[in-house]
């Protein structure tokens, strides 16, 4: 699936939060050779906003010996150790630093790109916005330190970067044969399908007037009787108005259809998915309707059909196309209140 790089830009602006759109005309005037290469710049462009206003601090918690005493002493490591003795204690303090694991984990990234297949210029780049990293600690990166890192109220750029670093971990390896680490195509990567359903919750959000806009919404079973080995139903999207509510179910799939000798069908799991999500589904308000969005670059697909008194849409969004065309497609698929 072939995404233009500004339509990449624009999905994960909308996915992440971002909406920095000017960004685009720096990233129109160069050539990149590689998905590797443009997320760098994105990185080195969001990096240099957060450095120049100073690394985060935050407090963090510090256990070391001391040759004194500092706010509390560990009397058990102390005595373990010989301490009192060698007048060395164990202490825990705070200590406001920029020394985090937000920091570490974007010097982690910073590092990665340093040995990535990118252009020169991308790397002096990069090195030059090293030395503002000195006092923080080179760590080894996993998905605990990631469920540690907060985002920052209020600060998109630095939440923006700590996305891009989570989205570069979660799709960069290493080559051994090169000695290089290496990013996945964008349409190929594991967080597409997350990055997807956000993109278009959110950019619901910020374009619908008169909509109350929702994601993951729980619905109950119609049934009394449903104990916890029951699967939880939960929406991917939720556009309620005052004359319709949509249930949206995002599927990030090269093809929106399954092939049965060369037959091509709709994919039934899809379909008794959201059908069991409207027959549960509890609407306030008027007409209930269902759709399947799937992302496509080239077959344009607007299915319409009532079942059991149940509408389901299946459509798809083409993303290889100018970027106000899929804001108009994605607006149409929505009646205006």
């Amino acid at each position: 699936m072939e995404i233009p790089l500004r339509n990449i830009y624009y999905i994960l602006s909308y996915a992440w939060k971002y909406f920095k759109f000017n960004d685009l005309s720096k990233l129109d005037k160069k050539d990149f050779n590689s998905p590797t290469e443009f997320f760098a710049e994105i990185f080195d462009l969001c990096l240099g906003r957060y450095v120049k206003k100073g690394l985060k601090k935050n407090y963090v918690q510090i256990n070391e010996e001391l040759k004194g005493i500092k706010s509390k002493v560990d009397f058990s490591m102390t005595i373990k150790t010989n301490g009192f003795r060698l007048k060395k204690f164990y202490c825990t303090y705070d200590d406001f630093t920029e020394n985090n694991n937000i920091n570490q984990v974007i010097k982690f990234t910073l590092l990665g790109f340093l040995k990535a297949n990118i252009s020169i210029e991308q790397k002096s780049s990069l090195k030059r916005k090293l030395v503002f990293f000195g006092k923080v600690d080179n760590i080894i990166v996993n998905n605990y330190t990631f469920s540690k890192v907060k985002y920052a109220r209020d600060n998109f750029n630095l939440n923006f970067l700590i996305n891009i670093c989570k989205y570069v971990y979660s799709n960069s390896g290493f080559d051994e044969k090169s000695g290089e680490f290496t990013m996945s195509d964008f349409s190929n990567s594991k967080s597409m399908p997350m990055v997807f359903e956000n993109f278009i919750l959110n950019f619901y959000k910020e374009k619908l007037d008169g909509y109350k806009v929702r994601g993951g919404e729980h619905i109950k079973w119609k049934s009394e009787s449903i104990n916890s080995l029951y699967p939880v139903m939960k929406t991917d999207i939720t556009i309620r108005g005052n004359k319709k509510t949509y249930v949206i179910d995002t599927k990030f799939k090269k093809d929106v259809f399954q092939y049965n000798y060369d037959t091509p069908k709709f994919n039934s799991s899809n379909i008794y998915q959201i059908y069991t999500y409207l027959d549960n589904f509890q609407s306030e308000n008027g007409e209930l309707e269902g759709m399947l969005l799937y992302p496509t670059t080239h077959t344009t697909v607007r299915d319409s059909n009532t079942i059991s008194g149940k509408k389901i849409n299946i459509n798809t969004i083409n993303l290889n196309q100018e970027w106000k065309l899929i804001e108009n497609e994605l607006l149409e698929l929505i009646e205006p209140q």
